[in-house]
């Protein structure tokens, strides 16, 4: 396991067969917590919290999904997204909106962070796709991905009127018109998001942070240097107190650069 230091914390990537993530220490413990549910992009592989039933309702969920929303939608994170959105530099119309890894809005332990990570994160989402639905006339489809989901979790996607796919639909449905959304990824999960095209708007974790975490070791990722070099980039908003998008960089990509 290697470490490097990254703006005075201490980074240190694992490296286990199939995943690679990023763990860091220091005062907010960035990208530590947010691994605590984990992704699974192997086929056939079914997620544990699919082969439980849900401990809430779709109804409990809607409820809190509600209050989180309203509290997160007063904050200086959500006007300054709001803001972020609006002054977009000119790029490609976009169809269709991605979202990676969520979290489940009733996870196994029950435990109120996750549940609040999931929400915020899912309130940042949509917050994104309706700024930028406001500049075009073109309607943006949004599709969710998340192999931890159950039955609760997928009915209360629907509720809003949104689409669940399973792995690999969601990675198959990324194109140049794309906004792809995905917080705090295990290194494949962003490897396969941005294999096939470069998506339009990518949000999650950039460039510098995966070079800086390997340290003296080369990073070998292609296909994140070429979308690197296509885009504007913009810090994510911090979520007050919270490490909820830390580490997070929003990726515009420049019109003509496919």
């Amino acid at each position: 396991m290697a470490s490097t230091l990254v703006n005075g914390s201490e980074d240190h990537v694992e490296s286990g067969g199939e995943w690679t993530k990023v763990l860091r220490k220091g005062r907010r413990h960035l990208h530590t917590h947010q691994h605590q549910h984990t992704l699974s992009c192997s086929h056939g592989t079914v997620p544990r919290s699919n082969l439980r039933q849900p401990f809430l309702s779709v109804s409990d969920i809607e409820s809190e999904h509600q209050r989180i929303t309203d509290q997160w939608g007063t904050s200086m994170c959500c006007r300054q997204l709001q803001q972020v959105v609006a002054s977009r530099p000119s790029g490609p119309t976009i169809t269709h909106a991605v979202c990676f890894g969520l979290g489940s809005f009733d996870p196994d332990d029950g435990s109120w962070e996750s549940r609040r990570r999931a929400h915020v994160q899912l309130a940042a989402f949509l917050c994104m796709v309706e700024e930028l639905q406001r500049s075009q006339p073109q309607p943006i489809h949004c599709l969710f991905q998340e192999p931890v989901f159950n039955s609760a979790d997928k009915n209360f996607i629907c509720s809003l009127g949104y689409k669940v796919v399973d792995s690999p639909e969601g990675f198959e449905q990324v194109g140049p018109s794309t906004l792809v959304f995905g917080i705090h990824l295990y290194k494949d999960v962003y490897a396969q998001a941005i294999d096939g095209h470069p998506p339009a708007i990518f949000v999650g974790t950039p460039r510098e942070i995966w070079e800086e975490c390997h340290g003296s070791d080369s990073l070998d990722w292609v296909k994140l240097k070429e979308l690197d070099a296509q885009c504007d980039k913009v810090k994510f908003p911090e979520d007050g107190e919270y490490t909820t998008f830390s580490g997070t960089t929003i990726h515009w990509r420049r019109r003509g650069t496919v």
